[in-house]
């Protein structure tokens, strides 16, 4: 979890807020910006804490002489609640009845209690956990570099979904996600995939890893018939995910079109590892064993699928070539039947 991902943001409480810093922890719930204002009124306003019976004589506003003993009240993990306000102490009334309490600088009491966690406001609709390495980047100002950092990779992914979506949109009736279209692509039919291309290009420069944006650039390669680079992109998505079996059944399917046997098997043999019982790719698989000429894997394996399902009308056509082949009654299929 991530240090700004505990801010809570919910109903407010009906005298919420009621003072700069409880604004500024409303604000800091929904505005990265505002984070660093929140920190700063955090250190130099007062904060409430409670204590047991035995560590003060009266409640309010004390400073700690040195070498001080004060017993905080804890939570059974062991975070210490802490209060932006006494109001906030009674929220929701769950505590009902007076309880002693030190009101210190946020700064003084982070320092009298290092390496422990707090719960600011936890009986609030707005409320946060501040865990020790917060409280330390804090104490020492680097906080604020992560805030920008944080901020800066907040507006890239903002950045990235509005492209990824505009990419999405451009191919829109234009490819498939599971099969080919058969419609020729008119003029800007093409250009509209060419802008997705680009598009998709641009979301990588952003988030190299991100595999869904490598398949669905690849898919629009495939409809160009570009299929060279839409095998590059699937060979990249296949070894950045690890467990997605379209990936390598749709780069089986590309090496057809290449005509590269070698890596259409691997890779229809591949989809079978991810999902080793799905009927669909037994079938490709076993029509890339028969073009291959490894006639006995290829009758075993449509057989295996046919058993699995068998009223599925691509596996019967395809068990009916694999018999028709092995017979000597009908000619070894070739890529180009391979990809109709």
């Amino acid at each position: 979890m991530g240090i700004f991902d505990i801010f809570k943001k919910k109903k407010t409480d009906s005298t919420f807020p009621e003072n700069e810093l409880e604004q500024s922890l409303k604000q800091a719930a929904s505005n990265i910006s505002a984070q660093k204002d929140f920190y700063q009124k955090l250190l130099w306003n007062q904060l409430y804490v409670l204590t047991s019976e035995q560590s003060v004589s009266e409640e309010g506003i004390h400073t700690l002489e040195k070498d001080t003993t004060v017993q905080f009240v804890t939570f059974e993990e062991g975070q210490i609640p802490v209060f932006t306000s006494t109001n906030r102490i009674f929220d929701k009334g769950i505590i009902k009845e007076e309880v002693p309490y030190l009101s210190l600088k946020g700064q003084d009491l982070f320092g009298v209690a290092k390496g422990a966690t707090f719960i600011l406001n936890p009986y609030s609709n707005y409320g946060k956990e501040l865990i020790p390495e917060e409280i330390e980047n804090l104490m020492d100002g680097t906080i604020y570099d992560k805030i920008d950092e944080h901020e800066i990779e907040n507006k890239k992914y903002q950045e990235f979904n509005e492209i990824f979506e505009r990419a999405g949109k451009r191919q829109e009736g234009l490819i498939l996600l599971d099969g080919y279209l058969r419609k020729q692509l008119n003029s800007s039919e093409k250009v509209r995939l060419e802008e997705s291309i680009k598009d998709f290009q641009k979301c990588l420069e952003i988030a190299p890893n991100h595999w869904q944006t490598m398949v669905l650039m690849a898919k629009s390669f495939q409809r160009l018939e570009r299929h060279a680079e839409a095998l590059e992109q699937l060979e990249s998505a296949f070894n950045t995910e690890k467990e997605n079996h379209t990936i390598p059944m749709e780069a089986s399917l590309e090496a057809m079109h290449l005509k590269d046997l070698d890596k259409a098997l691997c890779y229809s043999e591949e989809s079978l590892k991810r999902k080793p019982n799905d009927f669909a790719l037994m079938g490709n698989h076993a029509m890339n064993l028969l073009i291959a000429q490894k006639d006995n894997e290829a009758k075993k394996m449509i057989e295996k699928a046919i058993t699995m399902k068998p009223n599925d009308s691509v596996n019967k056509n395809i068990e009916s070539i694999v018999k028709g082949v092995l017979s000597g009654n009908r000619k070894r299929p070739t890529f180009e039947d391979a990809i109709k």
